[in-house]
């Protein structure tokens, strides 16, 4: 009896850790984004997430600021304030197009949105637009939508 059930856990085993698998990371182009948090201050939307490289030599992550926006419950795109990487930080009245930041191997960084003047009616932040640059192929940029 003990033998039998024993070789139930063992060919039993695999099948229940691969039901365990996260089916909901976010990967393109070699990037892991994972939603870290979203709140709400008075009038201002945050979203915080993070970027996670999974190449094995350093890569450079080059944003289109202007490009990346935060998605309310309408479906529209509203412009941030502020975007912050690491210790890199743009105001939108900075204009600046790109935001650049260096990513290490499997390295968490800090990607913060914030967008002041965020209306009720608009509801919690529903996603994230982030359009940045191929790593392969430069000047070609893609885009993903992170949804909260």
């Amino acid at each position: 009896m003990f033998k039998k059930i024993v070789v139930f856990l063992v060919f039993s085993l695999p099948l229940f850790l691969a039901a365990q698998e996260d089916t909901t990371v976010l990967l393109l182009d070699d990037l892991q984004f994972d939603v870290r948090s979203v709140k709400m201050n008075k009038d201002t939307a945050v979203v915080d997430l993070f970027v996670i490289s999974s190449l094995r030599q350093q890569r450079e992550f080059k944003m289109n600021t202007y490009a990346s926006t935060l998605v309310d419950k309408k479906d529209n795109d509203i412009l941030y304030t502020q975007i912050q990487m690491g210790r890199v930080r743009i105001h939108i009245d900075d204009r600046q197009n790109y935001l650049n930041h260096i990513l290490s191997m499997d390295v968490p960084v800090s990607l913060q949105f914030k967008v002041a003047g965020w209306k009720k009616e608009n509801g919690l932040p529903q996603g994230v637009k982030i359009v940045f640059e191929d790593s392969r192929e430069p000047g070609r940029f893609r885009q993903i939508t992170v949804r909260l």
